[in-house]
């Protein structure tokens, strides 16, 4: 086949390639903030200007809210109005002062019925007038646009107009032609629905540009963008909270592609050289370890004594604590001769007891990235992965959200230590009760062992993905000043062999 090069397009004349639009020609839409940053990064940017918007949601959810928000986000030369067909304009500022927002720059055209419909006086003014657009409420609105110019508008909400409608067609018409005459005076609109299983809103959904669909959860509330014309978005459950922050949502960010290839790990030390030397030199930076034993055996102390150790090497270090009080972690530490408040204090340790309920998954997510971008942080200990599940949300947490912050923590290069417990006090070696191992690039477990004496304190690499290690266990006590190592078998005469049931020879 012959190629031809110079060949012209039959309609125009002029050689096909020149019709080609080259990257400079494409016109990046505008983007409009919404006022909450979590949604504008769930829309990559914020909504497209000069479009519109459908909120969803029950009762309670905090769509008024999230209206305010968009409004109060507006630049000191534009210009914001809010229509209203439920609350009068004094409460609807009050609301909004008490979460914070500042409704200065808005302009309030409330629609709400007032006492004298109910007395008669004004029943017939809105709904008497067969031309809809001679209502005396369309009226307001357009006499609102024309003295505002406003380049954001709130509606809340249009399902109102459903009940001065004739029918079904004319309603639609009817939405059609007030949002076209918003956008065509420059404003992008968010406006909200009601919807029942009588009075469905599917003839919104239509017609809007995009929709946010608010969804009440079992502990928080769920976010998802099920259309956005012209650009893409983050798909996917996200969780929002409204108090008195505001409206607050939290991205469930994808871990990112990970980028280490071919860039050396580097090693983080634990401060032990028997230790070390078990992990055929440390842990390498952007792997899991998953540090399992039963209660009370150190997993914690043990966990703290890395981390010191490497904040002293100057590699900014985190542990978020679920289940201990920090004093009391602190106080044990600083009884065994480990200096914890030089590196609090030079800012490469950092500290955090996560409370009960404090939290909500993503938001937790959310904050340790941003402390990873601010701090460079290179090693995060959470304790414990058990705390992590009951503080946060529960089951639907432990096989979602931790599979994703683990992901995103290591392709960061960061180094991630989790503390498992687990029930069994000594027998066989026990990785975790849960299914999580998958994710562990390292095991290193304690467990107790019987002797003559009592019980001993026995570690273990189960293993290491990066390098070599020692397979043998070995006892451990944690003394002043740290860890001591010691060798089990040569020293009580037992068989203590990865897999087996240590049993004292007689």
């Amino acid at each position: 086949m012959v190629k031809n090069s110079g060949a012209k397009s039959s309609q125009t004349g002029e050689p096909a390639t020149s019709r080609r639009k080259s990257i400079s020609d494409i016109v990046v839409p505008e983007r409009v903030t919404t006022g909450t940053d979590g949604l504008d990064t769930i829309l990559r940017g914020g909504l497209l200007a000069r479009r519109r918007y459908l909120v969803r949601g029950g009762p309670g959810l905090g769509k008024t809210t999230l209206g305010l928000n968009f409004l109060a986000a507006n630049g000191a030369d534009d210009s914001s109005l809010f229509i209203g067909f439920q609350e009068p304009e004094d409460e609807l500022r009050a609301n909004a002062a008490t979460v914070g927002i500042n409704t200065d720059g808005i302009r309030f055209l409330s629609l709400a019925p007032t006492e004298e419909f109910f007395t008669g006086a004004e029943a017939y003014d809105v709904f008497a007038a067969s031309d809809v657009e001679q209502a005396p409420m369309i009226r307001a609105v357009v006499e609102a646009v024309e003295a505002t110019r406003p380049t954001r508008v709130f509606i809340d909400s249009l399902t109102q107009l459903r009940f001065i409608s004739a029918d079904l067609a004319q309603f639609r018409k009817q939405v059609l032609s007030f949002l076209s005459f918003l956008t065509d005076r420059g404003a992008t609109v968010l406006f909200t629905s009601e919807s029942t299983r009588e009075v469905p809103d599917d003839d919104l959904q239509f017609i809007c540009d995009g929709i946010i669909d608010l969804q009440r959860a079992q502990t928080s509330g769920n976010l998802t963008i099920t259309k956005f014309r012209g650009s893409g978005y983050l798909r996917g459950k996200h969780q929002f909270r409204v108090d008195g922050s505001g409206f607050e949502v939290f991205p469930h960010i994808l871990p990112p592609q990970s980028n280490r290839n071919g860039i050396k790990p580097v090693l983080l030390r634990s401060g032990n050289e028997g230790l070390d030397a078990m992990l055929g030199g440390g842990l390498e930076s952007g792997t899991v370890t998953l540090l399992t034993g039963p209660s009370g055996i150190g997993k914690s102390t043990l966990s703290g004594l890395f981390a010191v150790a490497n904040a002293r090497a100057g590699r900014p270090t985190a542990i978020y604590q679920f289940e201990e009080e920090l004093q009391g972690w602190i106080s044990r530490l600083t009884g065994l001769g480990v200096d914890v408040d030089t590196p609090v204090r030079e800012g490469l340790l950092v500290l955090e007891q996560v409370e009960p309920l404090r939290y909500m998954a993503d938001e937790f997510i959310n904050s340790v990235r941003r402390r990873i971008e601010e701090d460079k942080l290179e090693l995060v200990i959470i304790d414990s992965i058990t705390g992590f599940e009951l503080t946060l949300e529960g089951d639907q947490v432990l096989n979602h959200s931790l599979h994703a912050f683990i992901k995103t923590l290591s392709r960061l290069g960061v180094a991630v230590i989790l503390i498992n417990q687990n029930r069994a006090i000594t027998g066989d070696v026990q990785i975790s009760e849960r299914d999580i191992s998958y994710i562990a690039d390292n095991v290193i477990y304690l467990r107790y062992v019987q002797t003559n004496g009592g019980l001993d304190k026995v570690i273990g690499v189960l293993k290491k993905r990066l390098s070599d290690f020692d397979t043998r266990q070995h006892q451990f006590e944690i003394t002043q000043g740290g860890i001591r190592i010691g060798d089990l078998a040569s020293k009580l005469g037992i068989d203590v062999s990865v897999g087996q049931t240590p049993t004292v020879e007689q």
